[in-house]
């Protein structure tokens, strides 16, 4: 069973990526604080990055000018 993704009882979101490396540059870019990686079954997405906290990616221009729309 997947673990979720936002996880509320340890505190920690996933992400999943190809490598560890993936997981540090995350970490960089968005100054999350990266906790562990999580080897998965998955050959394409090998590691979940497990930050601290409720992590998400910010919304892409096309989205925010989607919702902009939606709104008018």
């Amino acid at each position: 069973m997947p673990k979720p993704r936002y996880d509320e009882a340890e505190e920690v979101s996933r992400h999943a990526a190809v490598d560890e490396g993936c997981c540090e540059e995350m970490e960089r870019k968005y100054g999350w604080e990266l906790v562990r990686v999580e080897i998965t079954p998955d050959p394409i997405l090998e590691v979940d990055c497990v930050f601290d906290g409720k992590t998400e990616f910010p919304k892409s221009y096309y989205d925010t000018a989607k919702e902009e729309d939606d709104n008018a």
